[in-house]
């Protein structure tokens, strides 16, 4: 009889420490990565991202031309820059980042 209770309560503890330690809208990406998904503002070479939560990150796209998803839902890959101060906090108390990007995809317009 405990052990038919413990096993679950052990599977349930063990499903909601993995959600927990979820950051937000980012993920880990099989190469290694980080992906963000959010709305895409900016303008030439001074893209960022908007999350639902309000975080927001500077886009660093060497290699990708982001002017064609400007107010777009977009996912970005690719890596958290950590050689900036990415802990700051913009005039809202929204967390701001730096994002070096791998590849976007488009996911739709921005929702307001």
């Amino acid at each position: 009889m405990r052990i038919a209770i413990l096993l679950p309560t052990l599977m349930l503890t063990g499903i909601l420490t993995a959600f927990a330690q979820n950051p937000g809208s980012q993920s880990t990406a099989s190469s290694g990565g980080t992906s963000l998904t959010g709305c895409l503002k900016g303008s030439k070479d001074q893209y960022y991202v908007v999350e639902k939560n309000g975080h927001r990150h500077t886009l660093m796209a060497k290699n990708q031309d982001l002017n064609s998803y400007v107010n777009h839902e977009v996912t970005v890959t690719g890596k958290a820059d950590t050689s900036r101060n990415a802990a700051s906090s913009d005039a809202e108390g929204h967390r701001k980042g730096f994002f070096s990007v791998d590849s976007v995809s488009e996911q739709g317009t921005c929702k307001k």
